[in-house]
């Protein structure tokens, strides 16, 4: 797999966010013109970033494998739970968006909260395993 193909869910999730944003524009508040500009390229970029960890968790539970740079790799159930959490991360964060779209005052915060506690447990785990990540690659 080349890295033009890993990373094409960060590159194809910015574009298609991007794409369908485009119509949601007259739905941001009033700004001037580059901080529209800017905001939407942020979240297009969010979006596209948020696609590539959906890949790594869900590359980490199927395959209990969760890459480490210098050519090693976390594996085994350190790699599930790790995928687990990155994938819940992905779903309750977009649930606490949709949340907050439809205008809900302490929903919108419960989910996003919950999203948040799954992001630092996959971070703690990835900082946890990384000192004993197998070597994959010589």
């Amino acid at each position: 797999m080349s890295a033009w193909t890993y990373y094409s869910p960060l590159w194809l999730g910015a574009i298609i966010a991007g794409v369908v944003g485009y119509g949601l524009l007259d739905q941001f508040p009033p700004l001037p013109a580059w901080a529209l500009w800017s905001c939407f390229a942020g979240l297009c970029l969010l979006a596209g970033l948020q696609c590539q960890l959906a890949l790594i968790g869900a590359q980490g539970i199927f395959a209990q494998v969760l890459p480490v740079p210098r050519g090693r790799s976390v594996r085994g159930e350190a790699a599930v739970l790790g995928g687990a959490l990155l994938l819940g991360w992905v779903v309750l964060s977009a649930v606490a968006g949709l949340l907050w779209f439809e205008d809900m005052l302490w929903a919108p915060l419960a989910v996003g909260g919950a999203s948040l506690l799954c992001l630092a447990g996959a971070a703690i785990t990835y900082v946890w395993c990384w000192p004993t990540a197998a070597r994959d690659f010589v």
